[in-house]
């Protein structure tokens, strides 16, 4: 190998190393951080983990304030009336997009509005809410789904709730084949 060359290729080693951070200078030492004082207030939401199971779910940070919610006749009730109303809102394709997603954005997480934030009401075929929904068995307190008919045929609307206090609110609607 010439001088010239390993010159060469010494330099662009020391390019790369230096790009990469990888200087063949020592960094100059960073003091230590110091350690966190303990304390005894409460962690704070923001301390908290953010990929608990509902969180992903609902699109909101969970921290129930009331009691956790349980599954009655009220809770099927509620569950089917929000179901229903939405329907009515989502089955109006004669709506301008901007009215038709703000219609429905009140009675869904945030990510059911992310996921219908693209849909065309005037592709939506329904137009008539024909029955008072039918709720499914979910076997759980927070999730409940619910057929509601439709002129073009039944839907399934898929809801979640994190108290007992809290409402029902859509996460998804699907046509049933």
């Amino acid at each position: 190998m010439t001088p010239r060359r390993t010159v060469g290729i010494v330099a662009a080693v020391a390019a790369i190393l230096t790009a990469a951070g990888c200087a063949a200078t020592p960094a100059e030492p960073q003091p230590a951080a110091a350690p966190a004082a303990p304390s005894s207030a409460p962690a704070t939401s923001s301390s908290r983990p953010t990929d608990e199971p509902m969180e992903e779910l609902t699109g909101h940070e969970q921290d129930p304030i009331g009691p956790p919610p349980t599954w009655d006749e009220t809770a099927a009730e509620e569950a089917a009336d929000r179901a229903v109303a939405f329907m009515r809102a989502f089955a109006r394709p004669d709506l301008t997009a901007q009215e038709w997603h703000a219609g429905i954005a009140g009675l869904m997480t945030t990510t059911g509005v992310e996921t219908f934030a693209y849909v065309d009401p005037a592709a939506v075929p329904a137009t008539t809410v024909t029955d008072g929904g039918e709720v499914l068995d979910t076997g759980s307190a927070s999730l409940a789904e619910v057929r509601v008919g439709t002129d073009a045929g039944p839907y399934l609307v898929t809801l979640t709730r994190t108290g007992a206090t809290d409402p029902w609110l859509v996460e998804y609607a699907d046509p049933i084949n």
